[in-house]
């Protein structure tokens, strides 16, 4: 909008209509991959409520139970350790995490990245993968307490807003190297032999090549229960379809005989040379704290995946009674029950997608339904310890690798797809990096990529318009000029965020003062309550070349805090080419103020610039609203 002199000092009048700058609040859903499904549950729910009272929780918890063990058992293969530590988690993390939880419907329970991420953390430590088997264990419940104690820290800290910041494309690259990962940690158990390799893609590769030395009826029986379990899912047995599946082909085992074929005792006995599945509950012990130094890194880098799931989990399903999850409040529970897993010798646990939706999808309306889940998986376990070592490895693998085939959304993939080659590279750089790297880097590399997403989408969404009045009074916005007019005032207004890269974009959009004869610049900052260093020299910078060919420079909707903040800076010049005009409620009246002494001034460049300017310890400046 260019002011139009209609005589000496004529109030220019002028509407500045505001455009609504919204942030995302704090409630807003995080958009982690994976949770549609979830969303989709919550929403059935709501429309189909079923009973009420102990008996409806006490349903929901035994369904959670029975789904959670296969999970559980399955989550300690991935590890690479005892699948008993597995069920550990899965009666421990649903119990405290239930309690403690301001998200009443989440499950906080094992997950097959979760251990796949402990996993790897631990074998990409030459010094802990040189451990014996009891002393890797230790370690493992070690890394599981201190990522509980980094939960717990960074909720009592309230980065729950934090996990905003991680990027979609980032997160999907992640998660689908973590399913990917996951099918290939599998393929060994399925076939029956294993490859040679740095990592898992040599490995597979290796085991390609030697494709020959697969063992049969591992092959059948996985294949098998992968059948089962894809036939179930489409029956109303879909809950338990998947401990059906595996009962089955373990019993189908133990009638035929395959002693070729490992079982989950026989994984046990060459991983920690044992006789057998020797405890049936949980028994309090603190882990050796001899390599708390080599487990910090794995530590945090499993906190940050599981608040990360976890928030999306959380924010993802509402409280039946209305009351407003806390990000933060849910990163004290996951911790919390890291913690006492990490004592009574379990795996890493989170919010889980999956058993929390078989929760909501069973009727569950308060937390008892997950603390009820993880009471009976004690139950049972307690009532048949003997089968569980009877279970057949193939078909725990079998149920892995769909796992993570169902991990992998392509829907998720092609969103990320039509972002833009930076989105594009950014998820495929955390894609490869989880495959080829351990799993801490590649989360620092995530982080990283993420932070780099956030500053070039600032920088890109730098917009600066030009607002002009037409003969009609309606305000429009066009391009600003790319060289100012003399004796003219132009009224600029920026739209995206001013920070880091995004000042740089700010400088070289806006209108060149060379060349031009006292031009008068007003910039809106109206909704801005900060301003970085970095754009505050941009602006120091700008005022310097209007300043240079005898025009100034005004800003317009400066709010308390920012004219504060520009006071105390000492790079613009208040008291002289700069001018603020502090905002109030009005919209367009500090403005219309600027607009009115920039009118003046140029009218009558000796006088004070105007006379709704008024002088004080910091040079002149309006006292208007914007």
């Amino acid at each position: 909008m260019a002011g139009r002199r209609l005589g000496a000092c004529t109030i220019a009048t002028v509407a500045i209509v505001d455009e609504a700058r919204q942030m995302p609040s704090n409630d807003s859903i995080i958009d982690q991959p994976g949770l549609v499904g979830l969303r989709n549950a919550v929403a059935r729910r709501i429309r189909h409520p079923s009973g009420s009272g102990l008996r409806r929780e006490a349903v929901a918890g035994m369904t959670v139970a029975v789904s959670s063990i296969p999970d559980a058992m399955a989550a300690g293969i991935v590890a690479g350790v005892n699948p008993m530590y597995g069920l550990d988690a899965a009666m421990i993390g649903p119990i405290v995490g239930g309690l403690f939880s301001s998200t009443q419907l989440m499950v906080i329970t094992t997950t097959s990245a979760t251990a796949l991420v402990a996993a790897q953390a631990l074998l990409s430590s030459e010094v802990l993968a040189g451990l014996s088997a009891s002393e890797r264990d230790q370690a493992l419940f070690l890394m599981v307490l201190l990522s509980g104690l980094f939960q717990i820290v960074f909720g009592l800290l309230r980065l729950g807003r934090m996990t905003r910041f991680v990027s979609f494309s980032v997160m999907t690259g992640f998660l689908a190297g973590v399913a990917t990962l996951l099918i290939l940690s599998q393929l060994p158990v399925i076939s029956g032999f294993s490859g040679q390799g740095e990592n898992r893609v040599l490995q597979t590769y290796d085991m390609i090549t030697r494709a020959r030395e697969a063992d049969v009826p591992s092959l059948v029986l996985a294949a098998l229960t992968a059948g089962l379990m894809l036939a179930f899912s489409r029956t109303r047995f879909n809950k338990v379809g998947n401990l059906i599946a595996i009962a089955v082909a373990s019993g189908l085992l133990y009638v035929v005989g395959l002693d070729a074929v490992q079982t989950v005792d026989d994984d046990i006995k060459r991983v920690e040379n044992i006789a057998q599945v020797q405890r049936i509950l949980p028994v309090p012990d603190m882990p050796s704290l001899a390599t708390a130094v080599y487990v910090v890194t794995g530590a945090l880098s499993l906190a940050i995946v599981i608040l990360v799931q976890g928030a999306g989990v959380s924010q993802s399903v509402p409280n039946p009674d209305g009351k407003r999850s806390s990000l933060s409040g849910d990163f004290i529970a996951q911790g919390a029950a890291n913690v006492a897993s990490g004592l009574l010798r379990g795996l890493p646990v989170g919010g889980s997608l999956s058993t929390t939706a078989v929760n909501v999808g069973s009727g569950a309306k308060r937390r008892w339904g997950a603390v009820l889940g993880g009471i009976f998986v004690g139950v049972i376990v307690l009532a048949v310890p003997g089968l569980i070592g009877n279970v057949a490895m193939p078909a725990l693998g079998a149920l892995l690798i769909l796992a993570g085939l169902n991990s992998i959304k392509p829907a998720d993939v092609h969103a990320v797809w039509d972002a833009g080659w930076p989105a594009r590279l950014a998820s495929l750089s955390t894609f490869i990096a989880t495959l080829t790297l351990p799993i801490q880097v590649a989360v620092g590399i995530g982080v990283v990529l993420s932070a780099l997403l956030v500053v070039n989408e600032s920088a890109a969404g730098i917009t600066v318009v030009q607002l002009v009045e037409r003969e009609d009074g309606a305000l429009v916005e066009t391009p600003p000029p790319p060289v100012l007019q003399d004796n003219r005032t132009t009224v600029l207004d920026v739209y995206g965020h001013l920070f880091y890269a995004g000042a740089r974009t700010l400088e070289r959009r806006l209108p060149s003062a060379r060349g031009a004869k006292r031009p008068v610049v007003i910039l809106r900052l109206r909704g801005r309550t900060a301003l970085g260093a970095t754009v505050i020299e941009v602006l120091a910078k700008y005022s310097r070349d209007l300043r240079a060919v005898g025009g100034r420079l005004y800003l317009s909707g400066v709010s308390e805090r920012l004219l504060e903040r520009l006071r105390h800076s000492e790079r613009l010049r208040l008291n002289g080419p700069v001018r603020t005009y502090e905002a109030t409620a009005v919209l367009g009246e500090s403005t219309r103020r600027a607009l009115h002494d920039a009118e003046c001034w140029l009218v009558d460049p000796d006088g004070t610039g105007g006379t709704n300017s008024r002088p004080n310890e910091e040079g002149n400046r309006g006292r208007a609203a914007d």
